[in-house]
């Protein structure tokens, strides 16, 4: 079985990082990304899957490249950084519609990468997050930190169990 899991959101907030963090268990420098595949085998519920993560570019040179990337995906992950209020703004304002778009029917995950950075009056607050994950069908809405390593297994886990019940899972 395989699951293809893209990730998506602005650059420099942390999606290269979740990606390396899930590859190789450590913390990585910030390098930037036009785009990385990680496939990696593992078990989930004693089932063995074909895990696909596509780390993709967040910045508008790559906006007529990126969509090349999609087909096939069973679920995205769309990412913001917890300490950047733009780049929340931005999964409403480019992200999602950009799923909406081109994988209309392809669920998705809300993710607020960096959670380790929240302030108390710049972050994005779980009740922001919760409320753009409802009004626009998300499946969920996760804050985690590849750098302590918070709440990524969760993340993972919902993201290969979302993966099991969509629609375009292949086996």
């Amino acid at each position: 079985m395989s699951c293809k899991c893209v990730v998506i959101g602005d650059g420099a907030i942390g999606k290269t990082s979740l990606v390396t963090l899930f590859k190789t268990r450590q913390f990585p420098e910030y390098v930037p990304t036009a785009q990385d595949i990680i496939i990696k085998p593992i078990t989930h519920n004693s089932q063995p899957i074909q895990f696909e993560l596509w780390d993709t570019a967040g910045a508008e040179d790559y906006d007529r490249l990126r969509p090349l990337s999609y087909p096939g995906t069973d679920v995205f992950l769309v990412c913001y950084s917890v300490n950047n209020k733009t780049s929340f703004q931005n999964t409403v304002s480019k992200w999602i519609p950009e799923v909406k778009r081109f994988m209309p029917d392809t669920p998705f995950i809300l993710v607020g990468l960096k959670s380790d950075l929240k302030l108390e009056n710049d972050s994005v607050s779980e009740n922001e997050a919760e409320a753009v994950a409802q009004k626009f069908n998300a499946h969920t809405h996760i804050f985690c930190s590849s750098l302590i390593d918070y709440n990524i297994n969760f993340l993972l886990s919902t993201t290969i169990e979302k993966c099991q019940n969509s629609l375009s899972y292949t086996q």
